[in-house]
């Protein structure tokens, strides 16, 4: 037999925490999930949609489906025990291990990436964008649809461990030219640019979307 008990306390079988209550935002906050969530400067905040409770189901039928994989090859059952924290802790994925390998302690960065510069959001004329350049000829690119060329040209910015440590003075420059426009023309000239980008859309555009 293969058996899986999801936990609706949400701390698992044993620990310190057991006999606690647990519901999404509890297991977000514990986890350190709302402590990464939010603006630079701001308060912690939780994720738009209950994300603890869709990972921890995902990590439950992933492991369903392993001991049911199981049972075929070896005719062995097994107990299945998900919960909450546990789920959600494993999902700070390269959060986690900078802490674990390196100590480096987490922090918000809003829509920003910690070691990707420029990689976030910025506002248009009439809503945002969000532009990720995950490598420097992607970065070229970026200042050749701004019509910023010196940009990629300036010492400060050359490679992308340069531009996370100018990552202020970048951001100023690249945030003052994307006001200049809406965030449909930018989107036409970032067509086919090899440049991943997208616009951040309210419920309406969501389901307007032919690729959705």
């Amino acid at each position: 037999i293969t058996n899986c008990s999801l936990s609706v306390l949400g701390y698992g079988q044993t620990g310190p925490m057991v006999q606690r209550g647990g519901y999404d935002s509890i297991a977000a906050a514990v986890s350190g999930l709302m402590h990464i969530t939010g603006h630079e400067d701001g308060e912690p905040v939780r994720p738009g949609v209950a994300m603890t409770d869709l990972a921890t189901g995902l990590y439950t039928y992933g492991a369903i489906m392993a001991g049911l994989l199981q049972r075929h090859k070896t005719g062995k059952g097994l107990h299945i025990d998900c919960n909450l924290l546990s789920s959600q802790v494993a999902c700070l994925t390269h959060v986690a291990a900078n802490y674990l390998n390196c100590k480096i302690e987490a922090k918000r960065w809003g829509t920003a990436h910690g070691t990707i510069v420029p990689y976030q959001a910025f506002k248009t004329k009439d809503g945002y964008i969000v532009v990720g350049a995950g490598n420097d000829q992607q970065f070229v690119t970026v200042c050749k649809i701004l019509n910023l060329p010196e940009v990629s040209k300036d010492s400060r910015y050359k490679t992308n461990t340069l531009r996370v440590q100018n990552r202020k003075e970048l951001i100023d420059i690249l945030s003052a030219r994307f006001s200049e426009k809406a965030t449909m023309e930018w989107l036409q000239l970032f067509e086919g640019s090899g440049v991943p980008y997208g616009p951040i859309n309210n419920m309406q555009q969501v389901f307007s979307d032919p690729q959705v």
